[in-house]
């Protein structure tokens, strides 16, 4: 029986990739993009039901589920790639967006009457500086803004479990890569520069990252909407191995035929804040869903490729 699946940041990268296979399944997608102007309406896929919803806005959001009455909700906005905090009120607002947009869609969803199950998105980097793989049930030590507001979510989302009808999990993403990201990330735009012939600087090569093909994470995401687990329940969604940023880079030249000579590798001064490896134990996901990253490192960097080639053609 089709589903009917709501998706916050439905024109994002990840988001886009999932309401496509949604819709591949004959299921009904609606997505909440930011209002006009903001959302990269180019990776919605034709035959999704788009509502530009303000995110802080309960009436606009409570409407928005009124109007799409979801089965399946899954809540991937978030703000990435935020400076780590300080002390300082003036990064109130920074820190609390997210916590504010999770308490915002909880209050509509509880209210939605046929919801089945929410999946929220957080992030393999709250685990912090921690000795890695990480499973689960270690604490999370977040290093920035956004991965405590994520920590924040998680827990918050456990306290308030009791009280809903559905159950919310949280899924701990690797680091997500493929097909339409944004040259905002390391992978996308190392393409990019090597597929056109210029030459590029990666800063810390030998951090370590645990990435996880886009496939992978909305195989991943649909098991957890599948499933029966309890609410509360956090999963990581990925491949258990993390390579230095050197390897990928590796990978990358080997896979584009780019002369090494074109990207220059700069250990530079490190932060205290910053995380040298990124990695989460993938077991729990095996056992209770079935699911295990398929794609290999250097077969994901070619489907990337591909595709970029065929962009920039």
């Amino acid at each position: 029986m089709p589903e009917r699946v709501l998706i916050t940041g439905g024109a994002g990268f990840i988001g886009s990739h999932l309401a496509a296979s949604h819709l591949d399944c004959g299921d009904e997608v609606h997505l909440i993009v930011r209002p006009a102007g903001a959302a990269h309406t180019g990776r919605i896929r034709p035959g999704a039901i788009v509502h530009a919803v303000d995110l802080k806005d309960l009436p606009q959001v409570r409407e928005c589920f009124g109007r799409a009455n979801p089965t399946i909700f899954y809540h991937l906005a978030s703000a990435t790639g935020r400076d780590p905090g300080i002390p300082d009120p003036a990064e109130w607002p920074v820190m609390t967006r997210d916590l504010d947009q999770l308490l915002i869609v909880l209050a509509a969803a509880a209210e939605s009457p046929d919801l089945r199950i929410m999946i929220r998105a957080g992030s393999l980097a709250e685990y912090g500086n921690q000795p890695t793989p990480s499973p689960e049930t270690r604490r999370e030590l977040p290093r920035t803004v956004y991965t405590a507001a994520m920590a924040a979510g998680a827990l918050y989302c456990a306290m308030v479990q009791p009280r809903l009808a559905f159950p919310v999990l949280t899924a701990r993403l690797g680091l997500t890569y493929g097909p339409g990201q944004s040259e905002d990330f390391l992978l996308p735009a190392l393409l990019r520069r090597c597929l056109s012939g210029e030459t590029m600087v990666i800063r810390q090569p030998d951090d370590r990252r645990d990435m996880v093909y886009i496939d992978d994470i909305v195989a991943g995401l649909r098991a957890m909407a599948r499933s029966n687990l309890p609410g509360g329940t956090i999963i990581n969604l990925s491949s258990g191995q993390a390579p230095k940023v050197r390897e990928i880079v590796e990978l990358v030249l080997r896979v584009t035929g780019t002369p090494a000579d074109r990207v220059r590798m700069e250990a530079g001064e490190r932060s205290n804040l910053r995380i040298d490896t990124v990695c989460g134990v993938p077991d729990l996901a095996a056992l209770v869903l079935g699911w295990r990253a398929r794609t290999s490192l250097e077969e994901g960097i070619a489907l990337t490729s591909r595709s970029l080639v065929e962009v920039i053609a």
